[in-house]
């Protein structure tokens, strides 16, 4: 008996959704029929993929397996990304984000309802994609509702009507960008404003629910970046990845033939009790090494690097002015198979007096032994 998918047609799983009532179902590598794919789970065969240079990236739908020029290429744009976010390049960026950060969040209020996505958020990151991009903001304003219709895609693969649409979204968005790599023009536009939030989204719910590490945060942000590379493992937004092998590989004790499809469960891999001590637990000072939301190996995320620092800028600012905050509404969900994420997140934040933080730090030193 395998783990249960929410449709037998497309590869999402019950299990693999932040706000399911069972943790992910991590199992052995097997091949499901009505996918025609190989299903890995397990961290170790994930991992393997990740790092096997005879499964090439490619899309839930393709049937094309990768060429030596295909390779050469993308192995070209992932050096022009690289050498585009170096260290000294995403500082920059950061101090011009920091301002516009400080700002947003000064201006949430306190002791009232606040959509910490549409308030914060959004807006941040939009800020975001217009410095890296180079365009003004209003410009990514105006473009922000048309990349709208790429993300919905890239939520959901296997509809035709979105995958419709993004096609001439993206039509409309490829001219408006000019400046550095390809990859950080109009795709990391769509990935800033729209997949950047949705991160957040579901990093900030986690936290929400585990209201003893937003208090941890508070009085130790300098933890904020444990924290973030935790939420990726617990609550990351990638679903499923996809391979396809250019050679026959033994993967997973499975004999995977050239030509063949492996859906790789990224939300499992990173829930295997094998690899994680207790890996249901959403755990802050974690320091077990080896999430895979972002991949591993040769065709790991090019933007992680972006990514991270994203989130941290965003996150810290954010848990340092807050001691706490309340989830005040159920959260709605929108997605598919590709991710998945909360329509918004209503809260009720709060700050803290000096005796409620020595309180805090009673609570969370007593949970913490």
């Amino acid at each position: 008996m395998h783990a249960r998918r929410e449709e037998a047609s497309r590869p999402a799983w019950d299990s693999d959704q932040l706000d399911s009532p069972i943790p992910p179902e991590v199992e052995a590598a097997y091949f499901d029929e009505a996918l025609d794919s190989w299903v890995l789970s397990r961290h170790e065969d994930v991992l393997a993929a990740f790092r096997s240079s005879t499964l090439a990236p490619t899309g839930p739908r393709s049937e094309k397996t990768s060429t030596p020029e295909d390779e050469g290429a993308l192995l070209k744009m992932r050096e022009e990304t690289l050498d585009a976010l170096s260290p000294t390049q995403l500082r920059a960026w950061r101090e011009r984000l920091m301002p516009f950060v400080h700002t947003l969040v000064q201006d949430l209020p306190e002791g009232q309802g606040v959509d910490l996505l549409a308030e914060y958020a959004r807006p941040a990151c939009l800020a975001l994609a217009a410095i890296v991009t180079g365009i003004e903001l209003g410009e990514a304003e105006r473009l922000q509702d048309v990349a709208q219709a790429v993300s919905a895609a890239a939520a959901e693969p296997y509809d035709p009507i979105l995958r419709s649409e993004a096609k001439l979204a993206n039509a409309q968005l490829r001219p408006c960008f000019h400046a550095g790599p390809e990859t950080l023009r109009d795709s990391g536009f769509v990935a800033l404003s729209h997949t950047m939030p949705r991160l957040l989204g579901n990093a900030w719910y986690a936290l929400l629910q585990h209201p003893q590490e937003w208090s941890l945060l508070h009085l130790q942000p300098d933890l904020v970046e444990q924290a973030i590379e935790e939420s990726l493992r617990y609550a990351g937004l990638t679903r499923v990845l996809f391979r396809r092998a250019t050679e026959d590989i033994d993967l997973g004790g499975c004999p995977v033939r050239r030509g063949d499809r492996i859906v790789l469960r990224i939300i499992a891999a990173n829930r295997d009790p094998e690899r994680f001590a207790h890996p249901n637990l959403f755990d802050s000072s974690r320091r077990e090494a080896g999430q895979l939301a972002l991949g591993a190996g040769p065709h790991s995320c090019v933007g992680a690097s972006l990514i991270r620092m994203a989130a941290i800028a965003i996150t810290r600012p954010l848990v340092e002015r807050f001691a706490m905050g309340t989830v005040m509404e159920a959260v709605s969900w929108h997605g598919g198979s590709g991710f998945r994420s909360p329509v918004s997140l209503r809260v009720l934040l709060q700050g803290s007096s000096h005796q409620e933080q020595r309180a805090f730090e009673g609570v969370v030193t007593t949970i913490r032994e």
